[in-house]
């Protein structure tokens, strides 16, 4: 027993000693046996969760590679700049890990490494949306979709088409929004996957409420309702009420739109974590429900308690 917790205590020690010599050789190195040292060093730094020295550490290993020659050492580029991505991600440093993943795929290129390109090409676009980026976010994903991907499925196709269609969305693109997300959930039904078809129903829903497109939003809020009681999904189903609120308002079924919008907010106000904004766009919309059915008096109160909030967030 006393010889395995010796073994056991001393396999940290031997960790340790095998780091401090790694630190030990970087003075006495140089060249590619320099960054092949800084790059060992980085993956402990990394699993340490130490994502600041792993990030320095590779930095100056992405420094040696190219003083030697890209040509040369592509592969080893391709490594160290994943590792500085990743560190970048965890760090929350979305826009310079954005720039790290598009260095990447143009590694990638010079490899004509297909799959490792339209991976670094979805990891940059997905950080470009983080950073409010939409145009290079539309870019990056139709760049992915744009290349000829052998391993290609149903469902790795079809959420390309999501992710573009929600970047035209943020820029307003309506029309190809509409066209991404409809092909999208074509994709996602021939996989047999509810979920995603559900995501497209809710971001269909919304873009033709945007248009005033009363009976398409209807259908597919339906849809987003109809799988957020199906899921038992208490926050979705708020979200879903509040879409097919909406979406009754434009199709002038003022009656059905108040109780929708009603149990809407109902629901969204017992959140913790309350989403402020589609709580005072319910309680527009609702107003708007209201006044259609003559209710004018009960509108207005409820507009004139909602100025508290609105003067808060405005603020």
């Amino acid at each position: 027993m006393s010889q395995e917790k010796e073994t056991v205590s001393a396999e940290p020690n031997n960790k340790k000693a095998q780091e401090q010599e790694l630190w030990d050789r970087i003075s006495t190195t140089e060249g590619t046996e320099r960054a092949e040292v800084l790059d060992e060093l980085s993956h402990i730094a990394y699993n340490k969760n130490n994502y600041i020295e792993c990030l320095q550490l590779v930095d100056t290993s992405i420094e040696i590679y190219y003083s030697l020659g890209i040509d040369l050492h592509t592969r080893d580029l391709i490594h160290v700049t994943q590792g500085k991505a990743f560190c970048l991600v965890n760090l929350k440093r979305q826009r310079e890990a954005a720039e790290a993943f598009e260095s990447l795929a143009q590694l990638y290129q010079l490899c004509d490494d297909i799959a490792g390109y339209i991976g670094a090409k979805r990891d940059a676009a997905c950080n470009w949306y983080e950073v409010e980026e939409w145009q290079k976010c539309l870019e990056g994903h139709t760049a992915a979709k744009d290349s000829l991907d052998p391993d290609a499925t149903p469902m790795s196709m079809g959420i390309d088409l999501l992710n573009i269609g929600m970047a035209h969305m943020k820029l307003e693109n309506h029309e190809a929004a509409i066209v991404n997300f409809l092909s999208a959930r074509s994709l996602f039904k021939e996989a047999k996957n509810p979920e995603h078809v559900n995501w497209c129903d809710n971001y269909l829903s919304r873009v033709f409420i945007a248009i005033k497109n009363g009976p398409e939003a209807k259908f597919h809020a339906q849809h987003y309702f109809n799988y957020s009681k199906v899921a038992d999904d208490f926050t979705m189903e708020g979200y879903a009420r509040f879409r097919l609120g909406n979406a009754y308002l434009l199709c002038g079924e003022y009656d059905e739109a108040e109780s929708e919008l009603t149990r809407s907010l109902e629901m969204l106000t017992l959140e913790d974590s309350k989403d402020w904004d589609s709580i005072v766009e319910a309680n527009h919309r609702l107003a708007e429900a209201l006044t259609e059915l003559g209710r004018c008096e009960e509108a207005s109160e409820r507009l004139e308690r909602l100025k508290t909030i609105e003067d808060t967030l405005a603020a």
